[in-house]
């Protein structure tokens, strides 16, 4: 068979080739949606529980004054509250202060997830 000017359209090799490729990229194409699907109801759920935790430590915060959010979150077996340091003292300051603020973590034992925030603590002595 003499490939001249009057043949038109494509072999049947041609064809399929053309198919299995437009197969393989649609089929790439759709795992990776569905990858991306899975990964965005797992950050969903992520979030949904550091927005829980987070409601209850700003409640928390709301209602003492000194934001002892331990006893908030004293049920609660899954958070665990982790004191970290101090912030820096004022540098101007006129008399002795008897509350610091301080940064804590909230772990969540069950997924390791953790917020941090800064809370007023209520020192023993003024510094």
């Amino acid at each position: 068979m003499r490939r001249g000017a009057e043949q038109q359209g494509f072999t049947l090799l041609e064809v399929l080739v053309a198919l299995t490729i437009t197969g393989m990229v649609l089929g790439s194409l759709f795992a990776l949606a569905a990858g991306s699907k899975q990964l965005a109801f797992r950050s969903g759920e992520s979030l949904d529980v550091a927005i829980e935790a987070r409601a209850r430590v700003q409640f928390a915060l709301l209602q003492d004054e000194y934001g002892d959010v331990e006893e908030i979150l004293e049920g609660e077996e899954r958070f665990d509250i982790r004191a970290n340091d101090y912030l820096e003292p004022v540098t101007r300051k006129t008399e002795p202060m008897a509350i610091k603020l301080q940064h804590y973590e909230i772990v969540d034992e069950e997924t390791d997830e953790r917020i941090s925030g800064t809370r007023w603590v209520k020192l023993e002595l003024p510094e």
